[in-house]
């Protein structure tokens, strides 16, 4: 069995995103202090500012286009009964449209986006409701009205669930190992959008459905966490939790096969409902193509030949030992015998 620790661990650091980027740091102040300085002079409304999405829950990945993001919640002191969720954003909207030549108000946000590629993301909330829950403002402009809607949204308890999974410091740097490494796969495997499964779906699936690998050592007490070992256990599980559903296609009632994961918090809906039934067929063989990749690699004998497996899966950040360097290393493990068969010759 071929030893990829050492190429796990350099993948994983090529592809972190260890902070915040200092640029877009900047960039989020400054569009705060605009949104805080042009809101409508009649908005009574105070609003807390805090950090979202996989900065936020520690998950981020380096993008491979360099569009690099962030996503600033504003949870404002305000009943969804007193505002309109379109109102709300346009607020925003108005605040930051001349800032950039590119500011677009989205379906759950506004997006201002700048000439070097990189986007800040600016969601709305109502956060002061009699029923004591959080609502996202959705919706555009040119929405229908049945799409200009408040959401019922736990950003900050989905930041807190899965930045703090699992107890045990290092079985959660290996969760959140596993998390970045399927991020990657999905944004190397998928090409288009259309179809490409969301990061978070993807960590929800990690969240629910990883098992930690980890093997210590009863003479040393050394614990070594095994990446290969949690990505076939995440994987392996992901596919056998699709299940055939009767839908009906083209006025025809076809079984399907789809698979559902919930997000951590409330509401809890099915982050996969919005794939398509083609979509969901082409989800699902690309990770039985991944799980096949990744078993041929655990049950190679060469490092090379392994690693350029999973490079296919994982892009070319992921390491290909040499064949020299991998052959010296077989040819010693072949030349120095065991003790047991040292005690043989003797």
């Amino acid at each position: 069995m071929a030893d990829l620790k050492s190429q796990f661990n350099s993948f994983h650091d090529t592809i972190k995103l260890k902070e915040e980027t200092e640029v877009l740091s900047s960039k989020r102040d400054i569009i705060i202090n605009r949104i805080k300085d042009k809101l409508p002079e009649n908005t009574d409304y105070s609003f807390e500012i805090f950090n979202q999405g996989s900065y936020a829950m520690h998950t981020g990945i380096k993008p491979l286009d360099s569009d690099y993001d962030i996503d600033v919640g504003l949870y404002f002191d305000m009943s969804k009964e007193d505002v309109k969720p379109v109102e709300s954003k346009n607020w925003i909207y108005n605040a930051l449209k001349d800032h950039t030549l590119d500011v677009k108000i989205k379906k759950a946000c506004v997006t201002v986006t700048y000439a070097a590629g990189y986007h800040v993301d600016v969601t709305v909330y109502s956060a002061n409701n009699n029923d004591g829950k959080v609502y996202l403002a959705k919706g555009k402009p040119t929405s229908n009205t049945a799409d200009k809607y408040w959401d019922e949204s736990n950003p900050k308890d989905l930041i807190k669930e899965i930045r703090d999974r699992y107890s045990d410091k290092e079985d959660r740097k290996q969760f959140r190992r596993i998390v970045r490494f399927l991020k990657r796969w999905k944004d190397n495997t998928f090409s288009s959008v259309n179809g490409k499964p969301t990061g978070i779906s993807l960590t929800s699936c990690a969240y629910h459905w990883l098992s930690i690998q980890k093997e210590t050592d009863l003479f040393s007490g050394v614990t070594t966490y095994k990446d290969l070992d949690a990505l076939i256990c995440v994987v392996s599980i992901m596919i056998s939790n699709f299940r055939e559903e009767l839908v009906l296609i083209d006025e025809e009632y076809t079984w399907v096969s789809r698979l559902k994961v919930e997000l951590p918090v409330e509401p809890k809906p099915d982050l996969f409902e919005k794939m398509t039934s083609k979509q969901m067929e082409t989800f699902k063989s690309k990770l039985e193509t991944f799980l096949e990749a990744l078993e041929e690699a655990k049950a190679a004998t060469d490092p090379t030949d392994a690693a350029e497996l999973l490079e296919k899966q994982f892009g070319s950040d992921f390491p290909i030992p040499s064949k020299s360097s991998t052959g010296k290393k077989a040819m010693a493990a072949a030349v120095i015998p065991s003790s047991e068969s040292a005690f043989e010759l003797l």
